[in-house]
């Protein structure tokens, strides 16, 4: 790593840098700002969903303990009041997956009324799960600099060398915008136009919109294509019936009671089946109609489908705004 380069009368490296890209860094480095910086620790805590006040004595109550070994593996982070929550924090980035650890430490937490395991990954993730008494949050780097990246903490030095070094040695401004899928099965498509919901299996990290692709299968009346672009309010993996337990979720996601209640009979349609499986489900804002529908690219040629689709669409495939635009403006003067 250099520390200055010729022609500069300085280093651009910030302290945080010298610890390198990697996750075991950056989770160092966030744990160090939680444990300096209170009202960084009682935003995130909150943000998370752990109900405690912000107060002189509760902060010297808690503890920060970063690489604790436990039979179940090493954590990356944890953080404790004792008779209160015991938060353990799982860091990822770049294409690094939660796997095996989604369920390896469920056996590790305090008995203590708030329990949560938090997985901070790359993908932009609004996902929660509960497994038995543990809270399972899925959140993404981008909400964790979203949190902190504004005129709060703008005077905090510390906050802005930990933003600083995530979003340059992390390229955490990186974000899959609009998830594009096949849509056929009549429930679906009934459950998606009725009840802005778009539910499928489990699945990890968020783009920004959804749009169906009906297929010809469908028989829709704006024929085979995308006909429509939905922005993704939130996300929720669950059993369909324990969605009335989420009620304070939904609401944060929405802006309206009609919507919450849309969104409530949109999962529990699933609840006439009798499935106990655990769904992904995605709760979308009105949905924004588009004039004449996109279609995928066809042909053999080389590079069919480059930044778009074609043929089969596979799973969690997401183009970008300017892709999707491209192809708007091409409908709209071809």
């Amino acid at each position: 790593m250099k520390i200055k380069n010729k022609g500069y009368n300085r280093s651009v490296l910030n302290t945080f840098d010298l610890l390198g890209t990697d996750e075991v860094g950056l989770s160092k480095v966030f744990a160090f700002l939680l444990g300096k910086e209170p009202a960084v620790l009682y935003k995130f805590l909150h943000y998370i969903g752990v109900k405690t006040k912000f107060t002189n004595a509760n902060y010297r109550a808690v503890t920060i303990e970063i690489e604790r070994v436990r039979n179940e593996g090493r954590t990356d982070i944890e953080i404790k009041q004792t008779g209160k929550f015991h938060v353990i924090i799982e860091c990822k980035v770049r294409k690094s997956k939660v796997q095996a650890q989604r369920f390896q430490y469920l056996q590790s937490f305090d008995k203590v009324p708030q329990k949560i395991l938090c997985f901070i990954t790359q993908e932009r993730d609004f996902n929660k799960q509960i497994a038995k008494d543990v809270q399972i949050r899925n959140i993404g780097w981008l909400d964790v600099i979203n949190l902190f990246d504004n005129k709060s903490f703008f005077n905090r030095p510390l906050v802005n060398e930990f933003l600083s070094f995530a979003i340059k040695g992390f390229k955490m401004r990186e974000q899959k915008e609009i998830l594009i899928q096949d849509l056929s099965d009549s429930l679906e498509i009934r459950r998606y136009r009725e009840f802005h919901i778009y539910r499928r299996d489990i699945t990890f990290g968020s783009p920004l919109y959804f749009s169906p692709y009906f297929t010809s299968k469908a028989k829709q009346p704006e024929d085979e294509g995308i006909s429509f672009l939905s922005k993704i309010l939130g996300i929720l993996t669950l059993t369909p019936d324990i969605i009335r337990n989420f009620e304070d979720d939904l609401h944060r996601f929405a802006s309206n009671e009609y919507l919450v209640e849309k969104w409530i009979k949109g999962v529990e349609l699933d609840l006439s089946s009798g499935s106990e499986d655990i769904f992904t489900y995605f709760f979308l804002a009105k949905h924004l109609p588009i004039p004449h529908p996109l279609k995928k690219d066809s042909g053999k040629r080389k590079g069919i489908g480059k930044n778009w689709i074609s043929l089969m669409i596979p799973k969690n495939r997401c183009v970008t705004f300017e892709e999707f635009t491209k192809r708007l403006l091409k409908q709209n003067t071809g």
